[in-house]
């Protein structure tokens, strides 16, 4: 650890850094990317990075918590350019797909799709969907539309399917015309963003409507529906979106 202070001392960045209770996280980092330049984050919580003058990008963090950053800030003049108050959220201790709610990520119900399968030859299909009811006794999960924030914490795979009318993720059957013989309602977007080896933040953009977030191992659907092994099927999360 290094604090570096340049000769152009009148060009500063100040801000403060505190965790989701609004407690200062000193000892936090604040450095500008690219270049040996770094401050050590204060007891109150506060900081003063002097710096060169110029467009910079900025990141702040500390162990145990998720970085933050900006990006092309413009430092021109020399006077204190003041960052406002950044939060740090923890990163999580369970694995998995877990979302951010009252100020950390958290697991989300466990919710499960059953296998309905049967015929003979063009007559044959397999659908992946939710049991009857299922909406009124699994676990659900609501959210607003818009971007839904989640971390992926060294989770096997998942994959967000967006439910059809009669609640079915995926549909297969021989006289499909897509490939593999596949038919599904569209997948959710989302973009990824690796934060370190097994993490990524994940955002997602969902539209109205039912989801279901299957764990998904090796090209396909996990068993392992809930924690009562008597219970059949596939899981995952059922998500509304509203």
């Amino acid at each position: 650890m290094f604090l570096l202070l340049l000769a152009c001392s009148g060009t500063r960045f100040e801000g403060s850094v505190v965790d989701v209770n609004g407690a200062p996280v000193a000892g936090a980092m604040v450095t500008v990317v690219g270049q040996p330049c770094q401050t050590v984050v204060q007891e109150d919580g506060t900081f003063s990075l002097p710096c060169a003058s110029g467009v910079h990008d900025l990141s702040v963090g500390r162990s145990g918590y998720l970085s933050q950053s900006w990006e092309q800030l413009e430092a021109t003049e020399r006077k204190a350019y003041d960052l406002g108050q950044t939060t740090l959220v923890k990163v999580p201790e369970q694995e998995g797909l877990l979302v951010f709610q009252a100020g950390s990520y958290q697991p989300m119900e466990r919710g499960f799709l059953v296998k309905d399968s049967g015929g003979r030859g063009v007559k044959q299909f397999r659908h992946y969907c939710l049991p009857e009811g299922a909406t009124e006794r699994m676990p659900v999960n609501r959210f607003p539309a818009g971007e839904v924030a989640f971390f992926d914490n060294h989770s096997e795979g998942w994959r967000p399917w967006k439910l059809d009318r009669e609640g079915c993720a995926y549909r297969m059957s021989p006289t499909s015309e897509t490939r593999w013989g596949v038919d599904y309602s569209e997948k959710a977007d989302w973009t990824e963003t690796r934060l370190a080896e097994g993490q990524k933040l994940v955002v997602m953009t969902l539209e109205p409507g039912a989801y279901f977030i299957a764990d998904w191992g090796n090209g396909f659907f996990v068993k392992g529906a809930s924690d009562d092994p008597k219970i059949p099927g596939y899981s995952g999360a059922l998500v509304l979106v509203e």
